[in-house]
């Protein structure tokens, strides 16, 4: 996994020394001073309600692997956040979008020492049709409102963005 703490330079390959900068701890090379900032990488996820009900899929893959989620991944250099939403939900679910509303963020990290993330949150009208799981879903399920497992989905950031959005608070 890759994590949020590397230990060499990306631009000379010098050993990084952890300084404190600005009232934050980051990392920069002793060699030739470049400064590893831990910026967030940006996602994309869809928030999909219908009758009552919330669509949250399985992780097939590491991190979180066996828990809750919402469909979604990472933005691809140069890629418009909706157009990877679109992209992602085809790939994991085969779902083509209707709609697609920009509703709020989370921030998160890509597992429990991984790096930083910024999650853009969409409320997504799905066109007609069937769900087929792609590779890194194991199972998609139309959860009741009030049924949803909170405790087991897998970012804490989206859990409590999920909890506050669908109880309506």
């Amino acid at each position: 996994m890759v994590t949020s703490t590397p230990k060499f330079c990306s631009a000379c390959g010098g050993r990084l020394a952890v300084v404190r900068e600005e009232g934050r701890t980051r990392r920069r090379c002793r060699r030739c001073g470049f400064t590893v900032y831990g910026n967030p990488v940006p996602t994309a996820v869809a928030l999909i309600m219908r009758g009552g009900r919330v669509l949250l899929t399985r992780r097939a893959r590491p991190p979180y692997a066996g828990t809750w989620d919402v469909p979604g991944g990472f933005l691809e250099a140069g890629e418009h956040p909706e157009a990877c939403l679109r992209r992602e939900l085809r790939e994991e679910l085969g779902m083509r979008v209707r709609q697609a509303r920009l509703l709020d963020f989370a921030l998160d990290r890509y597992g429990p020492k991984g790096f930083p993330l910024l999650t853009l949150v969409y409320r997504v009208t799905p066109a007609p049709g069937r769900l087929t799981p792609g590779d890194d879903v194991s199972e998609a399920r139309w959860f009741p409102r009030k049924a949803i497992p909170y405790h087991a989905i897998a970012f804490r950031g989206l859990r409590r963005l999920l909890r506050r959005r669908i109880s309506g608070r």
